[in-house]
């Protein structure tokens, strides 16, 4: 095998004789299983307990899964050992393969790679070419300057899911576009005021109720559910607390709950594999579709009688526009049923997992600094004082009167940012700089997690300030933070919520819906570490989430200030 093209040859022969002998190891599994099947129907007519007939159904259906991927996994290392050809002028970066690396400890292989190899490095992730970029000037060559060269399909480290389907956050092209265009109304500022109210009646019954008592809460998962609640509610409105809540609430619970796992081991097994866990994700999403459907058809239905809700959810402003590039009247089509399934899960994926992460580690920020909540409690008191009716709650219109608040978001979402790597596939080749020449298929990762936190673009960049989007901007005459999320930001070294075209739709549902409830947070509750503990440490695969983060939560005096 002297040439490339014989090269893959050969290791397609390999890869067949290595799929053959997995086959057998499948089928072997498979027999097993058969048995364990039958041992677990004994163990049931004799009362075994429905534990351990799900103990007993992971064993079976991990065997197997296990075996086919071990099989899978032989074609491809073989695959990838005699294909995998760095292109001219691909950037320098280690010489083996990172994806074991990458996967184990994402956070500090970023950091040695950069450090080691600079703005630009080339790496092997999985026998597939990639090049990570650090810098202000390249990301925004691939997120906005280039971005007509760059595509979502093809990216590696980020895979798909059949939760979120063919939403914005994966399409491309005119797809993407045409989706882009009918879902853009919905997140208009005055749409995203009318979902405050959800907002605030969950971030009330998160204080007064479930945090109404001191003691030790997983904040994680509270906000998991919190944020759950109110993108179900903006996204479906009465049908998510009416008479079928109970069952669109459980199938989107129970999704959620299998996505979470899978996102919690980086999504490395495929949701084909026949794991205990993806046969129950696989249910929930087509329990979860069966429901989602069913409302479409009923909205539609009732907007071909003439009726209409007086308060518009997302659901109804999605159904409702016409895509104008088609023409006018009659000739002007909306989304399909599927398109619409497919965005409203990517909202719903997107909307919900962020602001949890977002507000956990906000939380966690301030509860090592619990200064920071006093301030943020006084922002607030001094801000209600003011209203017209004294003693009234938050609402819409609070969301840019509370500048502390607001600053302590930004900073979170800079030293720990939800979306710590974004990730496009070269749909071209393209030059984005003089040294670093992509080929069309190489995916490229941006890492705003090493840009927001670089001494060369941000002052005591690992420290936790809010007072820096205080300070007047030099690009306006306001704060700062008036123009953080205007383009890639502050020196172009700051972008959260990615950037260019395809900047996410959510950025204005989600930092109101995170001010708004880090204010009633706040205002009613003391986060503290608990007494010996250290602050929660991240655990980045596609996000950059929190193993678990654990508080000590009680009621804020009312006389303090």
């Amino acid at each position: 095998c002297t040439s490339t093209n014989a090269a893959r040859h050969c290791a397609t022969a390999r890869a067949m004789s290595t799929a053959t002998r997995g086959g057998a190891r499948v089928a072997r599994a498979g027999r097993c299983s058969g048995r364990r099947a039958r041992a677990s129907g004994r163990a049931r007519r004799s009362g075994a307990t429905k534990a351990g007939e799900d103990d007993a159904l992971r064993g079976t259906l991990d065997a197997v899964a296990v075996a086919t991927l071990r099989a899978l996994g032989g074609v491809a290392r073989d695959v990838a050992g005699n294909a995998n050809v760095k292109p001219a002028r691909f950037p320098r970066g280690p010489r083996e393969d990172v994806a074991l690396e990458l996967v184990y400890d994402p956070l500090k292989f970023l950091e040695r790679a950069r450090e080691a190899h600079g703005d630009a490095v080339g790496l092997t992730l999985a026998g597939e070419n990639v090049v990570l970029v650090s810098s202000p000037a390249l990301a925004r060559a691939v997120l906005v300057d280039q971005s007509e060269c760059f595509q979502k399909d093809g990216t590696a480290f980020f895979p798909g899911s059949s939760l979120a389907g063919n939403g914005l956050l994966v399409s491309d092209g005119e797809t993407w576009a045409r989706q882009r265009r009918l879902s853009n109304p919905a997140f208009r500022k005055a749409a995203v005021e009318t979902y405050a109210r959800c907002m605030i009646e969950v971030g009330e019954r998160l204080v007064n109720k479930t945090w109404s008592r001191r003691g030790r809460r997983d904040v994680y998962a509270d906000f998991n559910d919190a944020t759950l609640e109110i993108v179900a509610s903006a996204l479906f409105g009465a049908d998510v607390v009416g008479a079928r809540a109970s069952k669109i609430n459980g199938a989107i619970k129970d999704s959620f709950e299998f996505f979470g796992r899978r996102a919690a081991t980086g999504m490395i097994i495929p949701e084909w594999a026949p794991t205990f866990d993806n046969v129950r994700y696989n249910d929930a999403v087509k329990r979860l579709d069966e429901e989602v459907y069913s409302i479409i058809a009923k909205r539609r239905r009732a907007m071909a009688s003439g009726e209409q809700n007086n308060e518009l959810d997302l659901l109804d402003r999605l159904l409702l526009e016409k895509d104008e590039n088609e023409g006018d009247g009659n000739d002007a089509t909306g989304m399909s049923d599927k398109a619409l399934r497919d965005e409203l899960m990517t909202l719903m994926v997107a909307g919900q997992e962020t602001s949890a992460i977002l507000l956990s580690w906000a939380c966690a920020l301030i509860a090592e600094r619990p200064y920071v909540g006093d301030k943020i409690a006084t922002e607030v008191r001094q801000h209600l004082k003011t209203k017209e009716n004294a003693g009234s709650s938050l609402d819409a219109s609070d969301f840019s009167k509370l500048p502390y608040t607001e600053a302590c978001i930004l900073e979170t979402l800079r030293i720990r940012p939800p979306a710590y790597m974004v990730g496009r596939c070269a749909a071209r080749d393209v030059e984005l700089r003089s040294d670093v020449f992509i080929t069309k298929g190489t995916t490229v990762l941006i890492a705003p997690y090493l840009i927001q936190r670089d001494s060369q673009y941000w002052n005591d960049p690992k420290a936790f300030k809010p007072e820096r989007w205080l300070v007047k901007s030099p690009y306006s005459e306001g704060t700062l933070a008036r123009d953080a999320l205007k383009n890639l930001g502050p020196n172009d070294a700051y972008f959260p919520f990615g950037g260019g075209p395809r900047v996410c739709i959510g950025t204005g549902f989600a930092m109101m819906e995170s001010v708004l409830l880090l204010a009633l947070i706040c205002n009613a509750c003391e986060l503290r570490l608990p007494p010996g503990s250290s602050a929660p440490k991240p655990k980045a695969l596609i996000t950059l989430r929190p193993d678990e983060i654990k508080l000590d939560v009680g009621p804020r005096p009312r006389s303090v200030f």
